[in-house]
């Protein structure tokens, strides 16, 4: 994985690697079959055989809107206001950090994709880290117990390497996964009656199977998955 000059350097994303700037896949953008490969996971307990899933998540389309709603209210100036936030941050609470540099690169290296998801998502990110404290920001990242996390999944989701992959494996089992390779994997599985949501190292959060396994609708299960997990699928 490539690193981007001077902003990963200073340390603003603090991602374990950095996204991809020459690649072009996207959440949504291309759906693969097989079993999430996120570590710690929860795995459907069956032996079934898994059938593909050909539908694509929520996409990006018009102005500012993901998957037929208003995303976001924003344009450039305001991303780059957030940089200024969140740079101002870092600067107070890291000697080797020039807030005036941090924020150029910011606002030149942050938005891997030219999109409205995208920049949408980045000012989220930005937003959210430039509202801690120092203890705060030193522990934002891409695990659910950590501050920023739904803003920071979202930003790589919609920015970086992604990819969504639906898999049904029986009535009553199904299950769908983010990989943003090396960052970060989040996993949703439906089984006996209920689905849960995992970061990667551990459960986070569950809900009702709303009955999206035996539909095989690899839309309607990355939807499901959006709604409990607070993460777009």
């Amino acid at each position: 994985m490539k690193t981007f000059s001077g902003f990963c350097a200073a340390s603003i994303f603090l991602l374990t690697a950095c996204p991809d700037k020459e690649t072009e896949s996207a959440s949504g953008s291309e759906t693969t079959t097989g079993t999430p490969t996120t570590s710690g996971a929860t795995e459907p307990t069956t032996d079934a055989t898994a059938t593909d899933a050909t539908a694509t998540g929520p996409t990006t389309t018009g102005d500012v809107t993901t998957g037929g709603e208003p995303l976001c209210d924003v344009d450039m100036a305001g991303f780059e206001a957030t940089c200024d936030q969140v740079c101002d941050v870092y600067g107070s609470c890291e000697a080797d950090v020039d807030p005036v540099t941090c924020a150029e690169s910011c606002e030149t290296d942050t938005l891997f994709k030219d999109t409205p998801a995208c920049l949408c998502s980045a000012t989220a990110w930005n937003a959210c880290r430039g509202a801690l404290d120092c203890d705060g920001i030193d522990k934002a990242g891409f695990v659910a117990s950590a501050p920023c996390f739904a803003e920071g999944a979202s930003y790589l989701i919609h920015c970086a390497d992604c990819h969504v992959e639906p898999q049904f494996i029986a009535a009553g089992v199904c299950a769908t996964g983010i990989e943003c390779p090396d960052v970060l994997g989040l996993s949703f599985v439906c089984q006996d009656g209920t689905c849960t949501c995992n970061d990667g190292e551990q459960d986070f959060a569950s809900c009702p199977d709303p009955g999206v396994c035996a539909g095989m609708d690899g839309a309607a299960l990355n939807a499901a998955a959006t709604e409990c997990c607070g993460v777009p699928f």
